[in-house]
């Protein structure tokens, strides 16, 4: 089975379902700050999302930073994100196929590389390095295992792949 078609299937078929299930969980408030504050001060922001979504942080992002692109392969949940912002930047891509624009100050993956497996997830990590600026942030959030695990999760939006890393993981499939 082609999981990732999959995955974006069950997001785009329910959006709203979800956009209103974040809505209880609320914007990363802190974590955006924190990603902002590393990347040193500076006049002007530059900031990718990966998996943004139906723009819960992106309305936190944009009041913040002078360039915001938010990223996503789910055409439902972009749609959300248009209408909450619509003077906001957004594109339909994932981590593998979205082409980052040069010195990128930081770049956010909120639980959505998540989706992403372990031979996709060095790929990723490696492309979207390659466009920060020196000093830049690549801010990510998993779920988080002793182990990589692959797993399928089935619930009231639909069946979606999940794949779990250690911190270790991350730092070996980051390494050049």
């Amino acid at each position: 089975m082609d999981w990732n078609a999959k995955t974006i299937s069950t997001y785009d078929s329910s959006a709203s379902k979800l956009a209103d299930y974040f809505k209880g969980i609320g914007a990363r408030i802190d974590d955006i700050k924190l990603g902002i504050q590393l990347c040193g001060s500076k006049d002007s922001i530059h900031v990718v999302e990966i998996g943004c979504g139906d723009g819960r942080d992106a309305a936190e992002i944009v009041s913040r930073v002078s360039t915001y692109v938010g990223v996503d392969p789910s055409e439902g949940l972009l749609e959300i994100a248009r209408k909450r912002l619509p003077d906001a930047t957004f594109v339909k891509a994932d981590a593998l196929s979205y082409v980052y624009p040069e010195n990128t100050d930081v770049i956010y993956a909120f639980a959505s590389l998540l989706h992403i497996n372990k031979s996709d997830m060095k790929l990723a990590l490696e492309k979207a390095s390659k466009c920060l600026r020196s000093g830049g942030i690549y801010y990510i959030s998993l779920k988080e295992r002793d182990e990589y695990t692959e797993e399928v999760k089935n619930d009231q939006y639909g069946e979606r792949m999940f794949y779990y890393y250690s911190a270790a993981i991350i730092r070996d499939l980051s390494a050049p």
